[in-house]
């Protein structure tokens, strides 16, 4: 029955292509061997959340941004958490429904189709101890990320962290600015063409939506979004961690809550800085 029901949701939605999720009784989302880095991505995030604040998931919520099939929001739900999973796709959002609907945990996952750079989703959001903002910044444009950053801090709880897994730019090659006169740096990301169909769009389930070209921050101008965004505590996860085939993805943890506050600056960039000691020769 289960199978012949994911049948169905592969016919109308299309196939798994990120989260091979196990849904019991032989039965995957995708071939054996295929689309488990989400797991271990998971753990790490579960991980995270427990060491920086050394409390259980049990019964926390958590918010998954681009949750795209919904594997990770699962990990979280059949852990005990209350799980929120959007998605600009609806395709996406209906495999999730099949999945948790298929592991009885439709009860702690709600699943919405939206766009997370419209400010009407975050109006009554709610707040969440965690949030988890995994392979989406870096799909999203210069104009849309201190706004989308913005939004995140309003819907953290108190003591709750946002945990930030994305690729970032190696060099300062571009830039914008923000309307408080602040610059950001990074490099552009082609999207799409403007010759585009939302047909296309939409099948390219590992791309943006609306947007044909997306910025990747360098860490340094990451480090000083999430500061104008109103964190005042991040840091990057050494270990644990998850390789890709690049350098150019890690995973970074955010706070918005500290004991004492310090006065600072923004971090300086483009950093001019020697790369090596200047004793070194």
């Amino acid at each position: 029955m289960e199978k012949r029901v994911m049948e169905s949701v592969v016919s109308e939605h299309g196939p798994w292509t990120a989260h091979n999720i196990r849904l019991g009784k032989g039965l995957c989302t995708m071939p054996e061997g295929q689309g488990l880095r989400y797991k271990r991505r998971s753990e790490i995030y579960e991980f995270l959340y427990k060491n920086t604040l050394n409390k259980d998931i049990d019964n926390i919520k958590v918010l998954d941004l681009g949750c795209l099939e919904g594997g990770i929001g699962i990990h979280f739900g059949l852990k005990g958490a209350d799980v929120t999973g959007i998605d600009i796709r609806k395709s996406n959002i209906e495999k999730c429904r099949f999945a948790s609907e298929s592991l009885g945990i439709a009860d702690k996952i709600r699943w919405k189709v939206a766009d997370v750079c419209e400010s009407d989703v975050w109006r009554d959001i709610g707040k969440f101890d965690l949030v988890i903002c995994s392979g989406l910044l870096y799909h999203i444009d210069s104009d849309a990320i201190l706004p989308f950053l913005q939004n995140i801090a309003k819907a953290i709880a108190s003591g709750g962290i946002l945990i930030v897994d994305t690729n970032i730019a190696s060099k300062p090659k571009q830039s914008f600015k923000l309307q408080n006169g602040e610059e950001l740096f990074g490099c552009k990301w082609k999207e799409h063409e403007e010759s585009t169909t939302l047909k296309d769009r939409l099948m390219r389930a590992w791309s943006s939506l609306k947007n044909n070209e997306a910025f990747w921050l360098t860490e340094r101008s990451l480090t000083n979004a999430l500061v104008l965004a109103g964190f005042k505590y991040i840091f990057r996860s050494l270990y644990p961690y998850h390789e890709w085939g690049h350098q150019s993805r890690d995973i970074w943890v955010a706070k918005r809550d500290v004991i004492d506050s310090l006065d600072l600056p923004l971090r300086i960039e483009p950093d001019k800085r020697p790369i090596d000691h200047p004793g070194l020769k």
